[in-house]
């Protein structure tokens, strides 16, 4: 398991206990805050096998490290690296 670091936004908050389906074990994660929608434009974007979320953020935010910014505006994704093919997420569009 990773640790948060201090300079995270999510080192100060809430823990969560979630149940993990592919191991039955249960593992601790940090609630996340999310922003309005009304401020944020974004794509539709249909996952398919292979992708993730660096990625994605990569070719659609120009940089791998802002994946944060896809799972901010995907509240229903809990486990980042399970994301089943054909799930439809949000992607918000870079100010270019």
């Amino acid at each position: 398991m990773s640790n948060i670091t201090r300079r995270s936004r999510y080192f100060t908050g809430p823990l969560a206990q979630l149940e993990n389906k592919s191991t039955g074990n249960y593992d601790i994660a940090v609630y996340r805050e999310f922003e309005e929608l009304g401020n944020i434009s974004f794509f539709d974007y249909t996952w398919v096998f292979g992708d993730s979320l660096g990625a994605l953020a990569d070719k659609h935010l120009l940089n791998s490290v802002l994946w944060w910014k896809i799972l901010e505006i995907n509240p229903t994704i809990t486990d980042p690296f399970d994301i089943e093919p054909g799930t439809v997420i949000r992607i918000p569009y870079v100010n270019r």
